[in-house]
């Protein structure tokens, strides 16, 4: 097996761990007083009239009805919003959380070479999918050993300790949501969707049990290890 970030490491003069530190070090975070404010008003609006958003599920656009019907249907919310780049809402919100942009702003101060990333992921999710905790900019060069895409277990390491170092940061925000999600209502709400669309007729089998796979994901605790 050739792992091309092995070979990175061992034909430059840094170790693994060197850079993993930089990395950890060099990732932009939201301010934790701006964060808990903007987390507080999220929690608000979900729900009423001003829109929430979240990512394009899968490739398809009209994939995006399973969700919109779940959150109207398992919630009665309708407001939901796809982000039309798929990463304009958070990139807005860390923007405004940090006061960095990638693109020339005069309100803003400028950097080069970082990539909005969603720590934990679960962008269907319209808690997390803007959550000031869960975004934050990554220099573009450690970005490969965080995204979904990265395998192997260097890529595995560094994105524990990224998780970490964020809950860390965030402890209190993230124990929120944890609880938000765990409230006995929030579950049997979800139980009570996943039922009914298993039993009536509303979207084809293979949508039904993708839609199923994903709000389970979606809609699981952060759970961290150390």
């Amino acid at each position: 097996m050739r792992d091309s970030y092995e070979k990175f490491f061992e034909q430059c003069h840094i170790n693994k761990d060197q850079f993993f530190k930089f990395g950890l070090n060099e990732t932009i975070y939201a301010d934790r007083e701006k964060a808990q404010v903007f987390w507080n008003e999220l929690k608000l609006r979900i729900g009423k009239k001003n829109p929430v958003y979240m990512r394009r599920f899968g490739r398809n656009l009209e994939s995006n009805r399973l969700y919109e019907h779940f959150y109207k249907h398992g919630f009665g919310i309708n407001n939901i919003k796809i982000d039309p780049s798929n990463n304009n809402e958070p990139t807005s919100v860390i923007r405004e959380m940090t006061g960095f942009s990638k693109t020339k702003n005069a309100k803003y101060n400028l950097i080069k070479n970082y990539q909005v990333s969603h720590i934990f992921g679960r962008t269907k999710n319209i808690y997390l999918f803007t959550a000031p905790w869960n975004i934050a900019y990554l220099p573009k060069i450690v970005d490969p050993f965080s995204g979904h895409e990265a395998k192997g277990e260097m890529a595995k390491e560094f994105q524990k300790l990224l998780k970490l170092n964020t809950y860390n940061r965030f402890k209190n925000l993230i124990e929120d949501y944890n609880q938000i999600i765990s409230t006995s209502n929030f579950q049997e709400k979800i139980n009570e969707y996943i039922e009914n669309i298993s039993k009536e007729i509303i979207f084809t089998k293979p949508e039904t049990k993708r839609l199923t796979k994903s709000i389970r994901e979606e809609f699981s605790t952060i759970e961290i290890t150390t």
